[in-house]
């Protein structure tokens, strides 16, 4: 968009959604409606706030170098300082998840509540900093469970999978295969996504979005459910 002529205010605007909308799909997938408009619009909210601080560094104090037109703006940053300041942002950020994720209150009990088209079931659960399994194509995590507290309430075809591992056995409507490893080796996670999650903490309740997944060993722990305590 840079390269082109100064274009009209409704259709630079209108451009410049379309493409938050395909960046935000790309990079989170779609999960729900609701997800998928709030994803955005904080998409959208924060390119503005940096849109305007762009145009302020333009008019008042352009550097050398820099170019703005239809609302992009161009910086020509030698390649070198792209590289490192982009590898002192990862790191900076990688050392505030990890004290986040060390915050975290791994060593408490939760209940989930998975409810469905066919009934609902509340699990026992656990947070494990080692189950960070997401689906490539939804960017949704997984919560792995206990396929036998799950079984009135999941797809029957998930049961005929798990018995012979066999694709061609059971219809896979609805259902995601995504290749994991656990203890025992590398497997496929049998997942699909509920009508609706919570993770129950005392009196506090909090609605997640993720799938259920399920593997042939299941869960060798006395916890129904297991998640990644980045859903809290």
């Amino acid at each position: 968009m840079i390269f082109l002529p100064a274009l009209p205010l409704i259709l630079n605007i209108a451009l410049k959604i379309a493409v938050s909308l395909i960046i935000t799909f790309a990079s989170l997938g779609f999960g729900n409606i609701r997800t998928f408009i709030k994803s955005s619009a904080v998409f959208i909210i924060i390119n503005c706030i940096y849109a305007g601080i762009m145009l302020a560094l333009w008019l008042f104090c352009a550097p050398m170098g820099m170019i703005y037109n239809n609302g992009v703006s161009y910086l020509d940053i030698p390649f070198w300082a792209v590289i490192l300041s982009t590898s002192i942002s990862y790191v900076i950020l990688l050392i505030i998840r990890r004290v986040l994720d060390s915050k975290s209150d791994l060593d408490k009990k939760y209940q989930i509540e998975i409810v469905t088209s066919i009934g609902k079931v509340t699990l026992t659960a656990m947070p494990d900093s080692g189950n960070k399994l997401t689906d490539f194509l939804t960017g949704l995590p997984v919560i792995f469970c206990d396929i036998k507290c799950c079984s009135d309430i999941c797809p029957q075809d998930i049961f005929t999978y798990l018995d012979d591992m066999n694709e061609k056995s059971a219809s896979l409507r609805g259902i995601r295969l995504i290749p994991c490893s656990t203890v025992s080796g590398d497997t496929l996670a049998v997942c699909f996504k509920p009508n609706k999650l919570i993770i129950i903490d005392g009196q506090n309740k909090k609605e997640v979005n993720a799938l259920i997944g399920f593997t042939k060993n299941g869960i060798k722990n006395e916890f129904g459910a297991i998640f990644n305590p980045n859903l809290l």
